[in-house]
């Protein structure tokens, strides 16, 4: 019926354009074309104001996606997390104006939160078992001594280097890096010695240490927790030219990371105890 008086009405508009206003308030153009028929557009940006909040907001970090959520939450809002643990990957979805028990809701105004990797995160990943000749080495150590810490929140027991004492041996890197490596072993006090032969004069042997292990106080997400992260100093020595090259081998990093997802859906589902919560995707979203 109410179709009908639409076209009942642009029949009485002498063939001219007219605006018409459907039920929910959306104003409707109606205009005639070069054939005679009649064209139409909605124009929901003629009102004064939208009929309803609609939108999807992409959240990057769990506070903004907490804050954004109890501000805007009705009945019928909804999280859904959908999370692969073991690969640390996880994506939060949000449908305020989702179903009710008894009532159908438009699920069109939406957040969406997925962690982000930290610039330190994305680093350490990056260059995880990553072959390095002396000065690449000493230059990542170096740009990411921040990160590195003495104390394993777990384990009062456990002796790490300090920043200080792994920004000096980046250094001494460096100024060792036109020499010649002659071997490398471990001590029983958990250094690596390193032995090597200065091409000043005299060809003099000389030594330099390092911790096998260091720690990391890794935070894998914006916005997320920080945890220890021990790493393993590897190295290789070319029999033939005497080059150092090293790396580092985070130790149970693939652990850390689930552990970091798994911490973000539990701070969710205690934000959000009034709200229902799903472990799952919904693919309209």
């Amino acid at each position: 019926m109410e179709k009908q008086n639409m076209i009942e009405s642009a029949l009485q508009a002498a063939q001219k354009p007219f605006i018409e206003t459907a039920p929910n308030g959306t104003p409707i153009i109606f205009w005639p074309n070069e054939n005679g028929e009649w064209e139409y557009r909605k124009c929901p940006e003629l009102m004064q104001t939208p009929a309803r909040k609609s939108g999807t907001f992409e959240m990057h970090d769990t506070a903004s996606l907490i804050k954004f959520v109890q501000k805007h939450k009705k009945e019928g809002t909804q999280i859904y997390i959908d999370a692969d643990f073991k690969s640390g990957k996880i994506a939060v979805k949000a449908a305020i104006n989702g179903h009710t028990a008894a009532d159908a809701d438009w699920f069109d105004f939406t957040a969406i939160y997925q962690p982000r990797h930290t610039a330190a995160a994305e680093n350490w990943l990056k260059y995880n078992i990553e072959k390095m000749n002396q000065a690449q080495f000493a230059h990542f150590l170096t740009n990411n001594a921040r990160n590195i810490v003495s104390k394993n929140p777990a384990n009062d027991a456990a002796v790490y280097p300090t920043a200080a004492e792994v920004l000096d041996f980046a250094l001494n890197l460096e100024y060792t890096e036109k020499t010649t490596f002659k071997q490398g072993y471990r001590e029983q006090d958990g250094r690596i010695n390193f032995t090597f032969q200065s091409e000043d004069a005299g060809q003099t042997e000389k030594q330099l240490k390092m911790f096998e292990r260091f720690g990391l106080s890794f935070t894998p997400y914006q916005g997320g927790d920080s945890y220890f992260v021990e790493a393993l100093l590897k190295f290789r020595i070319d029999k033939n030219s005497g080059a150092l090259v090293l790396w580092y081998e985070l130790q149970q990093i693939d652990a850390v990371i689930e552990q970091a997802a798994q911490d973000i859906a539990t701070s969710l589902q205690t934000a959000f105890a009034d709200i229902d919560i799903y472990f799952g995707a919904i693919s309209n979203l």
